[in-house]
C-alpha cells in the first residue's frame, strides 16, 4: 500500500512538472517577442571573426535552426572589424558605419509590429513616421512583397524548395529547368491576361484563352460570383510608410461585397487556406499598401479571397478571409517585414534560391 501511494505521489509530481504544450508555446512567443525588440533596439550580437563558428554558435544553429531569432543573435556581421576595443562608444560607431542603411529609425523598427492595417482616421499615427515617396532611393531599395516573403521563409520551407529544385534539375537538366521556369511564368502571365480582359468586360483573346484552357475551365464556375467591371486590376502599389511594393491582382465585388482578390494556379489541390502557404500574407500586404494610398483608402473592402485554379481543369477552390483573418495575417506580415529589415541591416539575409 505504501509502495503504491509512493508511486502515485511520484507520478503526480511528474505530471505537475511537465508543462503543457500551450504553456510552452506561450512562453516561446514571449521570448520571441523580447528577442525581436532587443534585435530592433540594439542590432545583432557581434563575435570575434574566426574561420568557423565557435562551438556554442554551432550548437545554437543546430538547436534553433537558421531561421530563428536566437540563431541570428549568435551570428556576427562579417563586414564589421572590431579593431578598436578601447570603448563601447567606439565599437558602436564601427557597427553603425558598417551596417547598411535602412528606411526606419530605431523607434519605427520597433513599432513596425503595431502599424495598423487601416490608417488612423485623423492621421496622428502616420505623422510620427517618415514618409517615403519613391520606390527607390540612392541609399536603399524598396523590396517587393515576394522578395520579403522569400527571404523570411522558414528554414524547413526553404529546404523543401531547395530539394524540389534539385530534383527538377536532376530530372530536366539545367537548361530544361530554366525552360520549365519560363513556361510556368508564361502560363501564369497568360492566365492573368485572360482574367484582366474578362474583368474589364472585354472579349478574351481566343489564342490566349486556348493556351489557358484547363485553368479557365477550372475557374470559370467561380467567376460567376464576381461583379464586373472590377474596381482595381493588376495595379502596382507601394506602402509609403512601411516601404515595400507589389501588384494587386484584383479588387471587385464577390458575392455582392467588395473583396481584395489574389489569383493562384496549382497542379496540386489546395483545399484549405493554410495549404496556399504565404498567399494570405501576400494578400494582406497588398491590402495594407492599398489602404495607405489616398486614391483607394476610402474603399470599403469587406474581406479577402484567394482563388486557386488547377492545371488539371478541376473546379477551383475559393478561400475567403474575414476581417478577423485579415488582421491575423496582417500581423504575420508585419513580423516578416520587421525580420527582413533587421536581417538586411545586420547582413544576415539568406542567399537567394
Amino acid at each position: 500500500m505504501i509502495t503504491f501511494a509512493s508511486i502515485r505521489t511520484f507520478a503526480t509530481a511528474i505530471k505537475k512538472a511537465v508543462k503543457k504544450p500551450k504553456q510552452l508555446n506561450q512562453k516561446a512567443r514571449i521570448i520571441q517577442n523580447l528577442n525581436y525588440e532587443n534585435k530592433a533596439l540594439f542590432g545583432a550580437v557581434n563575435k570575434k571573426e574566426t574561420d568557423e563558428l565557435p562551438r556554442s554558435n554551432r550548437q545554437s544553429a543546430n538547436v534553433f535552426g537558421k531561421d530563428s531569432e536566437m540563431y541570428w543573435l549568435v551570428q556576427r556581421d562579417k563586414s564589421i572589424r572590431k579593431n578598436d576595443r578601447s570603448s563601447s562608444n567606439d565599437q558602436q560607431m564601427i557597427i553603425s558605419k558598417s551596417s547598411p542603411e535602412i528606411p526606419f529609425n530605431t523607434q519605427e523598427l520597433r513599432s513596425v509590429l503595431t502599424f495598423p492595417l487601416v490608417p488612423s482616421s485623423n492621421g496622428t499615427l502616420e505623422r510620427s513616421w517618415t514618409r517615403h515617396d519613391q520606390y527607390e532611393t540612392d541609399r536603399y531599395k524598396s523590396p517587393s512583397v515576394n522578395k520579403i516573403l522569400t527571404a523570411t521563409m522558414s528554414e524547413s520551407s526553404r529546404q523543401i524548395l531547395l530539394k524540389w529544385k534539385a530534383s527538377k534539375i536532376a530530372e530536366l537538366g539545367e537548361e530544361g529547368f530554366t525552360e520549365f521556369q519560363k513556361a510556368t511564368l508564361a502560363r501564369g502571365s497568360n492566365f492573368h491576361s485572360c482574367l484582366e480582359s474578362w474583368l474589364n468586360q472585354e472579349d478574351v483573346d481566343r489564342d490566349k484563352l486556348e493556351r489557358a484552357r484547363d485553368l479557365w475551365a477550372s475557374i470559370n464556375g467561380s467567376l460567376e460570383r464576381i461583379g464586373r467591371p472590377a474596381r482595381v486590376i493588376e495595379r502596382k502599389i507601394y506602402h509609403p510608410f512601411l516601404h515595400y511594393n507589389g501588384v494587386v491582382d484584383c479588387v471587385s465585388s464577390l458575392d455582392n461585397k467588395l473583396h481584395i482578390i489574389e489569383w493562384k494556379t496549382s497542379e496540386n489541390q489546395k483545399a484549405s487556406l493554410s495549404s496556399t502557404y504565404d498567399a494570405p500574407i501576400q494578400l494582406c500586404a497588398y491590402l495594407g499598401a492599398l489602404k495607405s494610398d489616398p486614391e483607394f483608402s476610402e474603399m470599403d473592402i469587406a474581406g479577402g479571397a484567394v482563388f486557386v485554379a488547377y492545371t488539371s481543369g478541376n473546379p477551383a477552390h475559393v478561400h475567403l478571409l474575414s476581417p478577423e483573418k485579415l488582421r491575423k495575417y496582417w500581423s504575420i506580415w508585419l513580423r516578416r517585414l520587421q525580420e527582413y529589415w533587421i536581417r538586411y541591416r545586420d547582413n544576415t539575409l539568406p542567399e537567394p534560391i
